[in-house]
């Protein structure tokens, strides 16, 4: 019993001795506290950012610093008496009490020192980085100076103003650029691109700040619950909102951009730089405080720039170099058309092109152009006249049609063939690969680009699709060819406008209310594109009979419910889209359309009427789409399946069956190429097996997109077959929809391999199917970006050990793996193990996953930062073999919003960007 007595008594007879030991232990800790600030310092002079872990641990230390000297302050103002001792036990041993149990705080806190292994997290870019062009100049002064004036604000809004094409745009991606890369240097948490454009869309705005900031945005909200979202998650978060191609002034508190904030943290916080042709728009912008105006290019500069796009040899012939200097001069230092001019004399290499097209510019000049920017039409008028023919020239300005911000490749192909400008021969095979050739032929002129964020996609320039109005308005005889409706900035189109033009393209155009006139005669009227206007309900009746000469029309997206029967009076009609609308019937006088070549119906759930005879009068179709088109009953499918055997111009179909027998008719259709096809609400089936047997070689590899949905008998699902030729494969299968198949419960592969049967499969949709268990063939397909698994009751793992052996344990799962959205899996544990797993990962969204206690260890090995999207309470629950690895995943998630409710829809908005 006397070891404790003594222990209480020295409490109270010597608290000098114990608070001099906690401050020599205070003293110790402090310098080792010093010390890790010193690496965490040297660490963010090199770009890295300190963990969660680094930092809590000094947090804990100083509080525990702190309070350590709180007990010597409670020491030294005690009352002492007699030789300077103090005779209150009480107050004596409470002191020496806290200081030993501070004393012991303070060993148990140096054990859990962050070592150099877990001192810094890999750090999320604050944005993304941008393509640039490979030759930039006279750009240098105007990033130093900008750089400079947001290292000395905590909050305003630079503006950068310059006429089209003068590298507005360049710059703004090349802060982006250094922003988002180096994001510690500039304290800014995130770096915002967004391209506003002529129409100012606030919805798209909106939009895309919060797919940047990973922020997931309720289905319906409106544009004051999207504001506030944004507000809210902004406002006391360092960033920077880069805004490019700004026409008018922007309601920034509309859009939900926090302006008056930062009171936390260091200078810089949150800044805002707007790029635009207009200097009245920044001066509207309230606390704009700097305008950066871009000037022309210095000679010197201009020619360096032609010179890298028109390639150096121009500078060894003497007869050219007079020329080209000319040239240069034309251009009037925009680096736009000296880039432009530049590719386009790139393969000149005689004197007399160089000559005549320098007598091209000065007579080109003499036409009347619409506004003082204009004047450089004249010289991008050459990279238009040097296209190495009339087809190519036509494509070029039909882009200037559809291309508002972005447009699909596959897209523009199908709007020049349904214009007629790719049919040299009645092979749409042939088409389609000559329309790449225009493609490409576009984007080396550099009159077309690639999106800068989307693959696959194409975009133009404003001054470009400029160019192509102006070559149109005054360079293409008389007539209703000189006059295009386009959605642009200039002005709004009077109905009466329509009586005289002759292509009008007003498609996703969302700030004017789109209405097709009904007492307006459009006797010259070509094309017609009203795609994605939702306010279109209809057509008014007589509207077609007075635009007979109709050959393009595109409804696609609108809300027309049902056609007007004068539809029959367009004999030259050869392209009709009426994808993804209600419309619910089609009238007879379709059958009257004897030139219609490409018709689609994509996507027309309500279709349920289509008048007998319909599709076999249209002798001419060459591409029919009825992919999700209307419930396909038996009698139905089959009666439009002998119809379509009669149509001996078809070459391309997308179809939508409900029995087997329908689809051995399909399969059995001469020499048609099944594109898409989807499988749907047969009954009775319980096993459906793909294999050549039912599918030829031939039809196999044609085969692009694959649905099976609503089969409640479906127990499983067999590709391939035991004796299975080596080169049966569906080789241009890009995506299979496997939805509400509840009672599937196997996929199987039988004499197939996965990354042989599917080389190219991209995009992998399963929902609604409770009984799958495990996808274990899932994790070998070669080139699958895109995985969405919602819904899945009994799915415990997406991989399992391969039962045949066959796959390496040292080949990574998923390979190519980009977006990953798992929902309500309550049974789901597992997603993959290995030695590399997920290494091109860059979304994953968890919701109502609640056995997935665990993520892959691997995810770490990603050369890009994985974004993890999932509710906080799943987040906080999950275990961790090593808690660094905690600390360094936790700056990549995002807590889900609260009204979400994980539906594929919702997926698919919150993973994709």
């Amino acid at each position: 019993m006397w070891k404790p007595i003594k222990k209480r008594i020295g409490y109270c007879l010597n608290p000098l001795t114990h608070v001099g030991n906690l401050e020599k232990a205070v003293n110790d800790l402090n310098d080792t506290i010093d010390d890790i600030k010193e690496k965490i310092q040297a660490g963010e002079y090199e770009g890295k950012r300190p963990s969660a872990q680094a930092t809590r641990w000094i947090e804990k230390a100083e509080s525990i610093k702190d309070e350590s000297y709180a007990i010597k302050n409670r020491y030294v103002a005690r009352s002492v008496h007699v030789f300077g001792c103090s005779w209150n036990c009480r107050s004596n041993y409470r002191i020496s009490r806290a200081a030993t149990k501070k004393l012991d705080d303070m060993y148990e806190h140096k054990k859990r020192i962050p070592q150099d292994g877990s001192m810094f997290c890999l750090l999320p870019t604050a944005g993304r980085e941008l393509p640039l062009p490979p030759n930039i100049v006279g750009q240098n002064d105007y990033k130093d100076k900008i750089i400079g004036y947001v290292k000395q604000g905590t909050m305003s809004i630079i503006g950068i103003c310059g006429m089209g094409g003068s590298g507005k745009t360049t710059l703004l991606k090349q802060l982006n650029n250094i922003f988002s890369c180096s994001a510690e240097m500039y304290e800014f948490d995130h770096v915002i691109y967004v391209e506003v454009g002529q129409q100012q869309d606030m919805e798209g705005i909106q939009k895309d700040i919060a797919s940047q900031l990973c922020l997931v945005l309720g289905r319906d909200e409106n544009t004051t619950s999207r504001s506030v979202s944004l507000h809210n998650f902004l406002k006391e978060r360092k960033f920077l909102l880069l805004i490019d191609d700004l026409w008018q002034t922007l309601d920034l508190e509309k859009v939900g951009i926090p302006q008056g904030y930062g009171k936390i943290g260091p200078p810089n916080k949150q800044m805002i730089i707007i790029a635009t042709r207009l200097q009245q728009v920044i001066d509207g912008m309230k606390g704009h405080d700097h305008m950066i105006v871009l000037q022309s290019l210095k000679f010197n500069e201009a020619w360096n720039l032609f010179e890298a796009n028109a390639g150096v040899r121009i500078t060894n012939s003497t007869q050219i170099i007079g020329h080209a200097k000319i040239i240069v001069e034309k251009c009037g230092g925009l680096p736009l058309a000296l880039k432009i001019v530049g590719q386009a004399m790139s393969s000149k290499e005689s004197e007399h092109e160089w000559k005549y097209t320098v007598m091209l510019i000065e007579q080109s000049q003499f036409y009347k152009v619409p506004d003082a920017e204009s004047s450089l039409y004249a010289v991008l008028y050459v990279s238009y006249y040097h296209l190495p023919d009339e087809r190519t020239k036509q494509c070029f300005l039909l882009s200037a049609l559809i291309i508002n911000e972005l447009c699909p490749v596959a897209n523009m192909i199908t709007h020049w063939m349904g214009h007629g400008y790719l049919d040299e021969d009645d092979d749409i095979e042939n088409n389609y690969l000559r329309g790449h050739a225009v493609v490409g032929c576009l984007k080396r002129a550099c009159l077309l680009e690639e999106h800068p964020r989307r693959r696959k996609f194409l975009a133009m320039h404003d001054r470009i699709r400029d160019l192509a109005l102006w070559i149109v308005e005054t360079k293409q005889g008389d007539g209703s060819n000189k006059t295009w409706l386009v959605h642009d900035r200039r002005k709004l189109k009077d109905p009466k406008e329509w009586s005289t033009a002759g292509r009008i393209c007003l498609a996703w155009d969302k700030k004017n209310n789109v209405t097709i006139p009904d007492s307006y005669s459009c006797p010259h009227l070509l094309t017609l594109s009203l795609q994605t206007n939702k306010q279109i309900h209809g057509v008014p009746s007589g509207f077609f009979s007075t635009a007979t000469s109709l050959m393009y029309l595109d409804l696609s997206r609108t809300n027309i419910t049902e056609l007007p029967t004068d539809i029959g009076a367009l004999g030259n009609l050869q392209h009709l889209n009426l994808s993804e609308t209600p419309i619910q019937s089609l009238p007879m006088e379709l059958q009257l359309l004897k030139a219609l070549r490409y018709l689609y119906l994509r996507f027309t759930k309500h279709l349920d009427t289509v008048p007998d005879g319909t599709i076999s009068a249209l002798s001419m179709l060459k591409v029919l789409d009825l992919y999700r088109s209307g419930s396909c009953p038996k009698e139905k499918a089959r009666a439009y399946i002998m119809e379509l055997e009669s149509l001996a111009s078809l070459q391309i179909l997308g179809f939508t069956v409900a029995d087997l027998d329908s689809l051995c008719m399909v399969f059995n259709l001469p020499k048609v190429s099944l594109r898409f096809l989807r499988i749907q609400e047969t009954e009775g089936l319980k096993c459906l097996v793909a294999s050549p047997s039912l599918i030829s070689k031939m039809r196999a590899q044609q085969l692009e997109r694959l649905g099976l949905d609503g089969m409640g008998s479906l127990e499983e699902l067999v590709i391939g077959e035991a004796d299975v030729d080596s080169d049966w494969c569906f080789q241009s299968l890009d995506r299979i929809e496997l939805f509400r198949l509840p009672n599937l419960e196997r996929i199987i592969l039988k004499g197939v391999v996965p990354h042989v049967c599917f080389p190219i499969l991209r995009m992998l949709e399963i929902s609604g199917c409770h009984k799958i268990k495990t996808l274990p063939w899932i994790k070998k397909l070669p080139c699958l970006e895109e995985l969405y698994l919602i819904d899945c009751n009994s799915l415990l793992e997406l991989e399992s050990d391969d039962e045949e052996g066959t796959m390496s344990s040292t080949i990574a799962s998923f390979p190519r793996l980009k977006l990953l959205g798992l929902s309500k899996i309550r049974n789901l544990h597992n997603i993959c193990d290995g030695i590399t797993a997920l290494p091109c990962l860059q979304r994953l969204l968890v919701y109502k996953c609640p056995m997935l206690a665990r993520l892959p260890s691997k995810l770490l090995n990603i050369d890009c930062m994985l974004l993890i999207l999932g509710e906080q309470d799943w987040w906080e629950k999950l275990g961790w073999d090593d808690t660094a690895v905690k600390s360094i995943m936790s700056s990549s998630f995002i807590e889900l919003p609260s009204n979400f409710e994980g539906d594929i829809e919702e997926v698919y908005n919150a993973l994709f960007c």
